[in-house]
């Protein structure tokens, strides 16, 4: 490229290897290119500040990311522009996760969410304090928009606490068709089942050991722990 030409020219007159014009010449590059001056304005230079702002901010966000928050902020950018600048600037988020293999083939027949509210998924996750006190958190997603409809915590999460969970959310977003989880305790109860019925929401349930069918609030679950759990006491 030519910013690597004008480096490698740089290099070639630092250590007395040639003049300009001869390095210019063997390298193929205009001696008017290796001197122009950057012309970069006043707002490609914010915005590059901008975008390396928010990566500090932000570590463990991706480019997209980064550039749905510029966009909030009225920015209009390319994607592409802020992954140029974050690699400049040494920015990229690299994650080393250990890959599994899947033993046979899943037979389960999946229900895809095809519109709002049309199969909502919910889990847990645990983890603990700084004095080693173990808490949960109950989230609740939105499979169509990947939306994230209530997160709740708490030391120990009964079943009663899922209803009223899920209960303030529908009060808010509306009643889902279905309703996707794993065979915990807290799921499978008769309370929150006959709950349900009364509510004309069908359940769905994984195979048990089949991660993978539960897949959004899984990924959903991967982001809160990296950007989250992980990072703060």
């Amino acid at each position: 490229s030519p910013s690597a030409k004008r480096r490698a020219i740089q290099s070639i007159v630092e250590q007395n290897m040639g003049t300009t014009s001869k390095a210019c010449r063997a390298l193929g590059l205009a001696r008017s290119s290796f001197y122009l001056t950057s012309q970069r304005s006043t707002r490609s230079h914010a915005l590059h500040n901008e975008i390396k702002s928010l990566s500090q901010k932000h570590p463990r966000y991706g480019y997209r990311r980064i550039t749905a928050l510029l966009r909030r902020e009225g920015h209009e950018v390319n994607n592409k522009r802020v992954q140029r600048a974050r690699r400049m600037e040494g920015l990229q988020v690299s994650k080393k996760q250990r890959r599994m293999r899947r033993v046979g083939e899943s037979t389960a027949q999946r229900q895809r969410a095809l519109r709002r509210s049309h199969v909502w998924s919910w889990d847990f996750v645990e983890d603990q304090t700084e004095r080693g006190t173990r808490f949960r958190v109950l989230t609740l997603l939105d499979e169509y928009t990947r939306e994230c409809l209530a997160v709740h915590v708490a030391w120990s999460i009964r079943a009663a606490d899922v209803i009223t969970v899920v209960e303030a959310a529908m009060a808010r977003f509306g009643v889902p068709e279905h309703l996707r989880s794993d065979n915990g305790p807290e799921f499978i109860a008769y309370a929150i089942q006959d709950w349900l019925k009364d509510k004309g929401v069908k359940t769905i349930y994984i195979t048990p050991g089949s991660p993978w069918e539960n897949a959004y609030i899984e990924s959903f679950h991967d982001k809160l722990r990296d950007e989250c759990l992980n990072r703060e006491l």
